[in-house]
């Protein structure tokens, strides 16, 4: 029998509404952090577990970034096995790219963000 169905506690965390309406912002927030720079899968959920967690928004994106980063992995970790030397150097050229781009994005929740807001 799932003991978390009788768990008083459990439910006051996470009451029926506010996942509902969690489930309902997906998309959006799945599409506002596309259009900040954020593209791996998971980072909305990395998003939104740092909010449940306490974070701020800027905390939580920071979080999202960090997933992304973690995603797209380092230059060094692409091994030359059974590659075309210059086919591994692209690719690790390739993913340093990835690595800076999100590095350089402005965190949109950071006070004096340099972000333009779409009309």
């Amino acid at each position: 029998m799932d003991q978390t169905a009788h768990n008083p506690a459990a439910q006051d965390l996470h009451p029926e509404a506010d996942v509902r309406r969690q489930r309902r912002n997906i998309p959006v927030v799945i599409g506002n952090l596309k259009n900040s720079g954020l593209h791996m899968p998971g980072v909305d959920t990395a998003y939104r577990a740092a909010l449940f967690a306490g974070a701020t928004d800027e905390m939580a994106w920071e979080a999202a970034r960090r997933h992304e980063l973690a995603m797209i992995g380092f230059p060094d970790e692409i091994s030359d096995a059974g590659l075309d030397l210059s086919k591994a150097e692209s690719m690790r050229t390739r993913r340093q790219a990835l690595i800076d781009t999100c590095r350089a994005l402005p965190n949109p929740f950071a006070l004096g963000a340099d972000v333009q807001v779409a009309a």
